[in-house]
């Protein structure tokens, strides 16, 4: 029991020093494009908004995803615009 839980320490451990230097070699936050908001609009709820990839995927994170959509959800009942 012992020598299969060290096995498995063993190779757990190096599994994840591959995955943290792949992680590592990524560009650093500050070279990230961000995303760019197209589409905004509000609702009686918060706001929706189309967002697409500002740039080249820099890949920081895992894999940048090249479109999105954004739904904000105010559900305290205090909207910071005045209702329409």
């Amino acid at each position: 029991m012992l020598v299969s839980l060290g096995l498995f320490v063993a190779f757990a451990s190096r599994a994840t020093t591959s995955v943290i230097s792949l992680r590592q070699s990524a560009a650093p936050i500050e070279n990230c494009p961000g995303y760019r908001a197209s589409n905004v609009a509000q609702t009686d709820a918060g706001l929706t908004a189309d967002l697409s990839l500002a740039g080249a995927p820099c890949n920081t994170y895992g894999t940048d995803l090249t479109d999105l959509k954004l739904e904000v959800q105010y559900q305290t009942g205090k909207h910071p615009w005045p209702a329409q």
